[in-house]
């Protein structure tokens, strides 16, 4: 890049609080005389891409690294950053829009519910003002058919912040420093990013190219979920109802190249006591659902939130030692969801053991091929172990993937997004749905990755750009029931319409052997836009 980012980095000597610095201009030179030169830093790069590493004289500490890309913002139609977590809210909007996040909501109401855990409040400081929003990750200006993208070519080495300023006309991208100390002759890169320019499709592409970043093989999904039907109540009859409904109807479709599913959710256990299941309301366990499922054709798939536990499970009673703390001591809280959500220690060695467990359990002794793993984010709260947010992140999808057989199909959510690209089979990317539109008003107040099914399906076209290039995203579920489901004609058809074609996984959360003859016709409509949307 002729006129790159310009680059700040902040660092001290191991006990010595004085802060020294280095920065890197725009055409890739390093002032800060001695200060550079102790600090060994290499810039390399080219019209597309700058990255910056250091092999420094002597032990380091980094404090910070930020970059400033000076950029007619004013002049885009539109603006475009990923937002934190495949529930929060990415969309186009107008480069002078505000950002809210959770300044709205009453402090009590974000406390008591734990509201600041599933985004990024509680290390970026919200900034309500017009024309300053911020992402993570990547991020492009939209000016007509043509878009200026800017992205991380590293997120597994520590998570990026993109901050705008309109006024200023910048964009301001704060890379996660080491947790730890640079040791001395140690060469890490520290910064990288790419800024390519074209359609969006060739953007991205190019981007992603640049990063290395490939998607795993994946068929499309099409099936049922167990969630929006039951929630948290489920036994092992009312799932082997829902079962003989789905495999019915999905016996009727031409599904050539597209992988039939029934998928089981939330409510076999204590969340953290996987393999404690219910034997009231599961008898034959878990292992003879999943046997069904095969037997009718249909890939078994089984929720699990792996890096959370709650309150009232046993491993929070009997394992103080598994679970995460902050600096304070006091325990990372991750919602408050069941009895109470808090964090794992991923990084400790009996809770790796214990998630490898879990994991070889259900796929090789019960028998379920399809994960879908939730709550991720849990991984990386704070920053430990000698490693920061994006560190940990990829650390523990790593330790999700090498504990599944080749053949194992992950899905996953609750993920900070980026984190994601290149190790899932399929990834949500918004919000929940509701059975209602919107919620009511005082719940709009709140979080960027509240339930809501205008905004889930708002980011299910957002992010539509990332199908079959990262994951094949899915959109979540559509309903063709009317019972319990509070929405319009319009909205349902709008929930048809993105579902089937803004992403490789289409599922729904009704009994489906319940349907009529108008819900089978339009389900077999659905599954025609989904075939032709996917290139079925």
């Amino acid at each position: 890049m002729s006129m790159g980012p310009q680059i700040r980095i902040s660092y001290r000597l191991p006990g010595i609080n004085r802060v020294r610095w280095v920065r890197i201009a725009g055409d890739g030179s390093a002032s800060g005389g001695n200060d550079a030169r102790e600090l060994g830093v290499v810039v390399r790069g080219n019209e597309e891409v700058r990255r910056v590493s250091i092999c420094p004289k002597r032990t380091v500490v980094i404090d910070s690294i930020e970059a400033t890309l000076h950029v007619a913002i004013g002049d885009a139609d539109a603006l475009y950053l990923n937002g934190y977590n495949s529930w929060t809210d990415s969309v186009e909007r107008r480069p002078d829009a505000r950002m809210w996040g959770l300044a709205r909501a009453p402090r009590a109401a974000v406390t008591g519910f734990v509201l600041d855990a599933s985004g990024d409040y509680r290390f970026v400081a919200e900034d309500a003002r017009p024309g300053h929003q911020h992402g993570f990750g990547y991020g492009y200006l939209r000016q007509g058919d043509n878009v200026l993208l800017f992205g991380t070519l590293d997120e597994d080495s520590g998570q990026m912040l993109i901050q705008e300023d309109m006024g200023a006309e910048t964009l301001t991208f704060t890379k996660e420093a080491p947790a730890s100390a640079v040791e001395k002759g140690e060469e890490v890169e520290l910064f990288s990013l790419a800024v390519v320019g074209g359609s969006l499709d060739e953007a991205l592409e190019r981007w992603l190219d640049l990063s290395g970043i490939k998607p795993l093989p994946a068929q499309p999904l099409v099936g049922y979920t167990s969630w929006y039907r039951h929630y948290g109540n489920i036994d092992a009859q009312v799932l082997l109802h829902d079962l003989e409904g789905c495999s019915r109807v999905l016996a009727g479709v031409d599904l050539e190249n597209a992988c039939p599913v029934f998928q089981i959710d939330d409510g076999y256990a204590k969340v953290g006591d996987w393999l404690e299941y219910d034997c009231a309301r599961f008898p034959e366990g878990l292992r003879t659902l999943a046997q069904d499922a095969r037997e009718r054709g249909l890939l078994s798939g089984l929720w699990i939130a792996p890096f959370v536990c709650e309150r009232e499970s046993r491993l929070f009673k009997e394992h103080p030692d598994w679970l995460l703390y902050d600096e304070a001591g006091e325990l990372v809280t991750t919602g408050s969801q069941w009895s109470g959500a808090v964090a794992l220690d991923t990084r400790n060695p009996d809770v790796r053991a214990y998630v490898g467990k879990v994991l070889h359990t259900v796929t090789q002794d019960w028998g379920f091929e399809l994960l879908k793993l939730d709550f991720l984010y849990a991984a990386c709260m704070v920053a430990h172990d000698g490693l920061n947010r994006g560190q940990l992140m990829a650390d523990a999808l790593e330790l999700l993937r090498n504990n599944v057989s080749d053949d194992t199909k992950l899905l996953l959510c609750g993920v900070p997004l980026m984190s994601a690209f290149g190790r899932c089979e399929y990834c949500r990317v918004g919000q929940d749905m509701s059975l209602d539109w919107d919620d009511k008003p005082h719940a709009r107040l709140l979080h960027r990755e509240r339930v809501s099914t205008k905004l889930s399906l708002a980011n299910a076209r957002g992010r539509a750009h990332l199908d079959g290039r990262v994951f094949r995203c899915d959109p979540d579920v559509f309903f063709l029931r009317e019972e319990g489901v509070r929405l319009t004609e319009q909205q349902r058809r709008e929930m048809i319409d993105t579902d089937t074609s803004c992403g490789g996984v289409l599922l729904t959360s009704d009994d489906m052997g319940a349907w009529n003859a108008d819900q089978l016709d339009a389900y077999h409509d659905a599954i025609n836009h989904f075939r032709e949307a996917n290139g079925l």
